[in-house]
């Protein structure tokens, strides 16, 4: 089993990225924004930022900071799959449940790319709750690292990619990852 973990900034690629590693190579993707909309939803909340945060926010504290860690644990252990790519980490816990779990056999690998680059990316997928303004964007960003605890899971982080080009070139980028990491 591999568990590759990716963690990022909004609009940074960390979805794409784990769509690459299940449409090219197999894995089984798993998403923590995915796991908060799915809860907001069956809450009859919207999909919108303020509502996940609500609900993230909510689940925590009523069932402890590693929540949605342990649930993203759960889901790949109750998987037949031997790969899997989970994005959208964002807080320390989200890491240190799946390393717990999985020792050796999890890596966290970070995705960056320009405030700039990030917010055209952002805009351009019309994702509903997604700030209108590169100043809007500016200040959520700003917010999440300070509310998630970014500076605490970059110390996990054991390779970077830097997604400021093509479709194309995160994928070539991705590939030499898994060589280099004998992971595929």
């Amino acid at each position: 089993m591999k568990v590759i973990g990716i963690f990022g900034l909004i609009g940074s690629g960390k979805d794409t990225a784990a769509e690459y590693l299940d449409q090219k190579y197999g894995f089984l993707h798993i998403s923590y924004g995915n796991l908060v909309r799915e809860l907001a939803r069956q809450l009859g909340r919207t999909v919108e930022r303020d509502d996940l945060i609500r609900t993230q926010r909510e689940y925590v504290q009523r069932y402890g900071q590693s929540y949605f860690g342990k649930l993203a644990v759960e889901k790949i252990r109750k998987s037949k799959e031997e790969f899997f790519a989970l994005s959208g980490i964002r807080r320390p816990q989200d890491v240190e449940e799946p390393r717990k779990a999985f020792g050796e056999d999890f890596v966290l690998i970070f995705i960056d790319a320009s405030p700039k680059v990030r917010f055209q990316r952002m805009h351009a997928r019309m994702r509903e709750g997604d700030p209108e303004t590169l100043e809007e964007f500016l200040r959520q960003d700003e917010e999440e690292k300070k509310t998630f605890g970014f500076d605490i899971v970059m110390k996990y982080v054991r390779y970077t990619i830097k997604n400021e080009g093509t479709l194309e070139e995160l994928h070539q980028t991705v590939d030499q990852f898994l060589a280099r990491n004998k992971i595929i």
